[in-house]
């Protein structure tokens, strides 16, 4: 039996245009999203950034943070 580890490994030798393919492939069989976000949404997100509303923050500002308040 293929390990994951060896299929990756595989799937890293094929060309190009297979990989994407097995990607665009992978991406389809995934379950739909638990959450729903509207065109509006993204729009006034993207606005609030961009007027320095918001601020955006790292993935790693983002983990520590989380970290800091488990602490607590």
């Amino acid at each position: 039996m293929t390990t994951f580890a060896d299929f990756k490994e595989m799937a890293a030798t094929l060309p190009v245009e297979q990989r994407a393919t097995l990607a665009s492939f992978l991406i389809n069989t995934l379950p739909e999203p638990d959450y729903d976000v509207s065109d509006e949404e993204v729009a006034e997100r993207m606005r609030q950034t961009q007027s320095g509303e918001v601020v955006m923050i790292t993935m790693a500002e983002l983990r520590e943070g989380v970290l800091a308040d488990r602490r607590h």
